[in-house]
């Protein structure tokens, strides 16, 4: 593995200072060989490691024990390592609120950290060109999304802000999300229709990536059915969250990091130049209105991006 991809983090992402308390929020699914190789680096920043042990969380957005939360509202800065993500939790909102910068860097493994692999980057030198991607999202008014595979979506993102991810977790109260790299908005509710065919990835529901794709049908804004022998995945999972609300689309993004790949580490998966993603349920944080107990990320494989009609990307590259 390289210690190049642990400095990356440590330094780049985090920006870890002397003397904080930086707390690695973990459970029974954590990569121990991850845990170590950054206690071992926040303490020779002169940092101090606050390995947080939590259960397992039952579904994307759970809370941790107050114990836990009280933790995090404390700390100096937080990287997420638990086996679902909870970054969209109420203990992560206050704990950045209080000034805590955030990774969330769920179900990551030892090969992650792979000498020239997706957190090896250089997250400040591609941070410009996911930056001006944001700002067309921001500008425009409709968006197309199309893959070989068979995806075609359309819908509105009139008033809406571009939502960008760099990796970059440096100053006060930042959240972010390396290996992820991606730009993205949350549809207008209501406004989308059209195929989604996810061929990469259902994040966090089974061992990844799909064996064969699952296809969701969205009419106005909203997922009306699923297809393929493996949709009970996702099916099963909304069905686990008890919420109607999670048949919102709550987001479209893109992903620029050229070193990911489609594997089984869905935060890699996520990361990879040329594909994009939609989500099901919660989208306060791209701009959306939709207050869902969780965010379920589908990832498809050489996307095409349009706005407003004009091309911007074609499978990671830039039109």
């Amino acid at each position: 593995m390289s210690g190049a991809a642990f400095d990356n983090v440590l330094d780049s992402c985090l920006a870890v200072r002397p003397g904080e308390q930086v707390v690695l929020l973990t459970d029974d699914g954590t990569d121990v060989a991850v845990v170590d190789g950054l206690r071992e680096g926040i303490g020779a920043r002169g940092a101090v490691p606050v390995v947080a042990r939590m259960p397992m969380p039952r579904l994307p957005g759970s809370e941790p024990p107050t114990t836990v939360a009280a933790m995090m509202f404390e700390a100096g800065a937080i990287i997420e390592l638990t086996s679902l993500f909870i970054g969209s939790c109420l203990a992560r909102r206050r704990a950045t609120g209080n000034g805590a910068r955030y990774l969330a860097m769920p179900g990551v493994r030892l090969e992650t950290f792979r000498e020239g692999g997706p957190l090896t980057v250089d997250f400040g030198g591609l941070r410009a060109g996911v930056e001006a991607v944001g700002d067309a999202w921001t500008r425009a008014l409709t968006f197309r999304l199309t893959t070989p595979g068979g995806t075609d979506l359309r819908g509105s993102i009139e008033g809406r802000p571009g939502r960008v991810l760099h990796g970059l977790a440096c100053s006060a109260g930042d959240y972010m999300a390396p290996p992820d790299i991606e730009a993205g908005a949350a549809p207008l509710e209501g406004s989308a229709n059209g195929v989604v065919v996810v061929d990469a990835d259902l994040l966090f529901m089974g061992r990844g990536p799909l064996p064969e794709p699952v296809v969701l049908h969205i009419h106005d804004g909203e997922l009306a059915d699923v297809e393929g022998a493996e949709r009970h995945r996702l099916t099963d999972m909304i069905d686990r969250c008890g919420d109607r609300r999670m048949s919102n689309l709550a987001e479209v993004s893109m992903a620029f990091n050229p070193a990911g790949l489609v594997c089984a580490v869905a935060m890699e998966t996520e990361s990879s130049l040329g594909t994009a993603h939609i989500a099901l349920g919660n989208s306060l944080a791209y701009g959306g209105v939709v207050d869902a107990v969780a965010h379920l990320d589908c990832v498809m494989r050489d996307a095409t991006l349009e706005l407003d009609g004009e091309k911007v990307l074609i499978a990671g590259v830039t039109a």
